[in-house]
């Protein structure tokens, strides 16, 4: 399990990152930010992800699809993922 933030932009791209850095520092903008719980199912291999919280620097909270975004993303992008 791995806690990081996120910003959802405009397109529906998540860009992860650490959760030492604050929200504006990556991005100037989006349509939804907030924390993310990242766990690896290794039965299915897919990454699950669970999201709260909210952006106190670019002052927007997380949106109910973005769980279902950043699974899709992640879940696609690293498809061939050997555990």
């Amino acid at each position: 399990m791995k806690i990081l933030k996120y910003i959802i932009t405009e397109n529906k791209t998540p860009v992860i990152f650490s959760k030492s850095i604050t929200h504006n520092e990556v991005l100037s903008t989006g349509i939804s930010a907030g924390f993310l719980i990242l766990k690896l199912d290794l039965n299915c291999k897919k990454f699950l992800v669970t999201c709260y919280g909210e952006s106190s620097s670019l002052k927007i909270k997380k949106a109910d699809d973005d769980e279902f975004i950043i699974e899709k993303f992640l879940n696609n992008e690293f498809c061939t993922l050997e555990v």
